[in-house]
């Protein structure tokens, strides 16, 4: 399934005052907008609670239009369709959201309590969505955030994308961290000296604070 909302919504944070004025209502909670396109032959409703909804219904059927989400159909017809849906989603994002480091809000609170603790911002050398954190005066970095799927870490198949943030660590408190709920061997890095910690909201800010602090110094 093609997950459109999330490549156009990427690195986004929504300005809920300028969603009223692009058009949307706001209903349980949820702020909902619609919009019919392609002649009035279809309409998109998007819905931003905890999470972004979106979907594109077929007016004629009244049914929810799936050729768009499936990759495999890539007809003329169902490519205007989803092209003329993007272009809603990329207005939206234009006119109603500001550009942030990451995907996840977590790590967006943490690179700015990294810049407020140490003055330090995030670089992106592989011109992607990782983002390294180095000592100013030696360029060494003692952290970094990158966008895996769960399943780069547990192994279990989920394909579910998530920030996660790289440490090194007290080597003699390594089996002491892995009882922790939410962290984990470090992905693409040395097990014995770093560890992964996820960024969803299972560690507090203050937790993995004191983790990056720890990195900070056996990094200098």
């Amino acid at each position: 399934m093609i997950h459109i909302e999330d490549e156009i919504f990427l690195k986004k944070k929504f300005d809920f005052e300028k969603l009223k004025e692009f058009g949307f209502s706001f209903e349980n909670n949820t702020y909902v907008y619609t919009e019919d396109f392609m002649d009035s032959n279809f309409k998109a409703i998007i819905e931003i609670s905890d999470v972004l909804k979106g979907k594109v219904i077929d007016n004629f059927s009244d049914e929810e239009y799936m050729p768009l989400r499936i990759e495999s159909f890539d007809g003329e017809y169902v490519c205007k369709v989803r092209e003329a849906y993007k272009s809603i989603l990329k207005r939206i994002a234009d006119t109603c959201c500001t550009d942030v480091f990451f995907a996840s809000d977590q790590a967006n609170r943490i690179a700015n309590l990294i810049y407020e603790t140490y003055g330090i911002k995030p670089d992106f050398p592989w011109n992607d969505d990782n983002g390294v954190f180095r000592h100013l005066d030696t360029r060494k970095w003692f952290s970094l955030i990158m966008f895996v799927s769960i399943d780069s870490l547990l192994k279990n198949g989920d394909r579910h994308m998530l920030n996660i943030m790289n440490v090194k660590i007290d080597t003699s408190k390594r089996d002491e961290l892995y009882e922790i709920k939410g962290i984990y061997p470090a992905f693409h890095m040395n097990h014995k000296m770093w560890v992964s910690i996820v960024l969803d909201e299972t560690i507090s800010d203050d937790k993995i604070m004191k983790l990056i602090q720890c990195s900070f110094d056996l990094t200098k």
